[in-house]
């Protein structure tokens, strides 16, 4: 009797997978690992990797493709689906009676995993159980046929691994092939070179045999002649035997003149030391009548003044007499003394009440005429330079109206005969350092040059522009620096001759109706010495300022753009002639601080210092009355007086 349940729509035929199976057994030749790449396949041969794909296929396509609607599920067993068969219904007759449906017995078997032996048999396995048609089921059990498959499958993935890992082992031998050929190689090339070199030394053997078989002829010739040689040197020998004993008799004379020069050695050293203490006591005394002669020079320099007022006349240029320009009368008295008045000898009374007809006569400590050179008169300014050394501070600054001659005085020109006083000085004080070395005293030098323009400090050696300031060195108020100021060190004449020459092309300079280069600003060159006598433990400090002031000019409306630089320069010279005036009157409060000048040279003025005001004066009528007011000022400079002036001294 027939089933009734629903049959599949598509009947799948076992046959023609068996024979697929069959034909791509022999055709297999390559596996798939787990990467997907087609590796070599080994010697073994397996049938049943092409029936696993084709199982794998059938299996997809049954399970893919069940009845829309079925009247029983999977879960189901054989013997609730036979129940259901069996039910009773009308007899109907087609034909020919069917034979009841009888399930057959499948023994369910959880497949063993194949051993290597049963690799070697899968594809006989797998055509036997092809060809075995009495256990085959049905169409419609479906279950068993999937048992079936399954069991197939888990072989077929057994089998597969084993020829992965099979695979695998082969790789690693190869992998070792592969990097064994690489040190075989490497070893080989190894080998070559060790040939080649040794090949290379056999043929330098050869030929150092070659050179050993030379060099044997030569020895045995040379052999041969230092036989010779030792006859001739056994005779000479015997000569030098007997010259020795000759040599033992003058060295036993020797000997008794070496005993006697010894002891004059002995006595000499005695002498020569009885000499180094006479030595020390005369150093020391030497030093301690340099230490009475800067007394000495110090007490004659305060007896002269410690502010003392040298006056300079200078010459009248050759365009001056071109233009017939007239001088005023000049009557040098003595050395120390000027007269001067008008040429024409009006007697017309000036802004101060005197005639100016009338001569008038002013008294400083030196006096120069036109005709004096710088040497004569850095001769008396060595003197001020000489107590710098010593540790003294020293003033040297010079005044007048401008185009009176003070940056020639203080400067010069180009030469050795038109040089100023600062190119002066300094090679005075290398001069004097030398003889200063001789008593133990060494020398730093350093050196600064800066300018006063417009009320406001300039630094001529640095082209940046900085704020600089006028401050105290210490609470007591003694000494001054200034901040920011480019300080060098000299080491040489030339070196401070080039730190000038860019001081004086950076310093304002203008053309006036006076002078068609005057100099606009007053530009001070700070040189600071520091002595250091080791063997005393001593340290001497010294200052000395050389100060080219502007000088004062009446403007007309025309030089109107030079009015602001006339009236800061008026002013700072005011300021300085109000602290003259202080001073002589002995004030309390001396204005120091009206004008950055002044309070620069505020240690100089009435401070801890020597001071020396260097007047230049104009010869021309046209000038008269600006020099009357120079040489007065001048003069009450020189009544000023200041106290005892103390020396820079220190210990190491």
């Amino acid at each position: 009797m027939e089933s009734r349940l629903p049959k599949p729509k598509k009947i799948i035929k076992n046959s023609n997978n068996i024979a697929n199976i069959n034909t791509k057994d022999n055709n297999f030749k390559t596996i798939e690992n787990t990467n997907n790449t087609k590796m070599p396949k080994p010697t073994l041969s397996l049938a049943s990797s092409a029936s696993t794909t084709s199982l794998s296929s059938l299996k997809s396509t049954n399970e893919n493709k069940q009845p829309i609607k079925p009247s029983f599920a999977r879960a189901q067993t054989m013997s609730t689906i036979t129940k259901a068969v069996k039910r009773t219904g009308p007899n109907i007759t087609h034909g020919q009676a069917k034979k009841p449906f009888v399930r057959p017995v499948i023994k369910e078997s959880k497949p063993n995993k194949p051993n290597k032996n049963e690799l070697t048999n899968t594809a006989s396995n797998v055509k036997v159980g092809q060809n075995n048609t009495d256990n085959k089921p049905k169409k419609w059990d479906y279950k068993s046929r999937f048992d079936i498959a399954s069991d197939k499958l888990l072989t077929l993935q057994q089998k597969n691994k084993d020829l992965v890992s099979r695979n695998n082992d082969l790789e690693k031998i190869v992998n070792t092939y592969e990097t064994n050929k690489d040190v075989y190689k490497i070893k080989a090339e190894k080998l070559e070179v060790l040939n080649d070199t040794l090949t290379n030394e056999l043929q330098t053997l050869k030929v150092e045999t070659e050179e050993i078989k030379k060099n044997e002829a030569n020895l045995t010739k040379r052999l041969t002649e230092s036989e010779e040689l030792c006859k001739n040197l056994s005779h000479k020998l015997n000569d030098a035997e007997e010259k020795c004993k000759t040599q033992e008799v003058l060295i036993t004379e020797q000997t008794e003149q070496l005993t006697f020069l010894k002891k004059d050695l002995e006595l000499q050293k005695q002498i020569n030391k009885n000499l180094n203490d006479v030595k020390e006591k005369l150093e020391e005394l030497t030093y301690k009548m340099h230490i009475d002669s800067r007394v000495l020079h110090n007490t004659i320099q305060e007896l002269k003044g410690n502010i003392r007022v040298f006056c300079r006349v200078r010459p009248r240029t050759l365009k001056e007499e071109e233009l017939m320009k007239e001088p005023y009368l000049i009557n040098f008295v003595d050395d120390c003394t000027i007269e001067v008045s008008k040429s024409n000898g009006s007697d017309s009374i000036s802004c101060t009440g005197r005639q100016r007809g009338i001569k008038q006569e002013f008294t400083f400590d030196k006096v120069f005429a036109p005709n004096t050179s710088q040497a004569d008169i850095f001769e008396e300014l060595s003197l001020l330079v000489q107590s710098a050394l010593e540790g003294y501070n020293v003033c040297v600054f010079a005044y007048g109206q401008t185009g009176s001659g003070k940056t020639y005085t203080m400067e010069g020109e180009y030469g050795l005969q038109t040089e100023g006083m600062i190119p002066r000085t300094i090679r005075h004080i290398f001069k004097e350092m030398k003889q200063f070395e001789l008593l133990g005293w060494k020398y730093q030098i350093e050196a600064s040059f800066l300018e006063i323009y417009n009320e406001h400090i300039i630094d001529l050696l640095d082209s940046e522009s900085k704020t600089h300031e006028i401050r105290m060195v210490d609470n007591k108020g003694q000494d001054l620096y200034v901040s920011n100021l480019r300080i060098e060190e000299i080491n040489s004449p030339e070196k401070l001759q080039e730190c000038l020459l860019i001081a004086q092309r950076n310093r304002a300079v203008a053309a006036t109706q006076s002078n068609n280069r005057s100099s606009r600003s007053h530009s001070v060159t700070r040189i600071r010495l520091i002595g250091t006598h080791t063997a005393k433990q001593e340290v001497s400090i010294g200052n000395l300022n050389l100060v080219d002031l502007a000088g004062s000019e009446r403007l007309k409306s025309e030089e109107s753009a030079r009015n602001t630089e006339t009236k800061n320069i008026n002013k700072s010279l005011a300021n300085l002639g109000n602290v003259i005036l202080a001073l002589l009157k002995k004030q309390e409060h001396v204005p120091y601080r009206n004008s950055k000048l002044t309070h620069l040279l505020m240690p100089s003025l009435g401070g801890n210092s020597k001071t020396l005001m260097l007047l230049n004066i104009s010869p021309l009528d046209e000038c008269y009355n600006e020099t009357l007011n120079s040489l007065r000022f001048a003069s009450n400079v020189n009544n000023c007086r200041t106290g005892h002036v103390k020396r820079s001294r220190l210990v190491l």
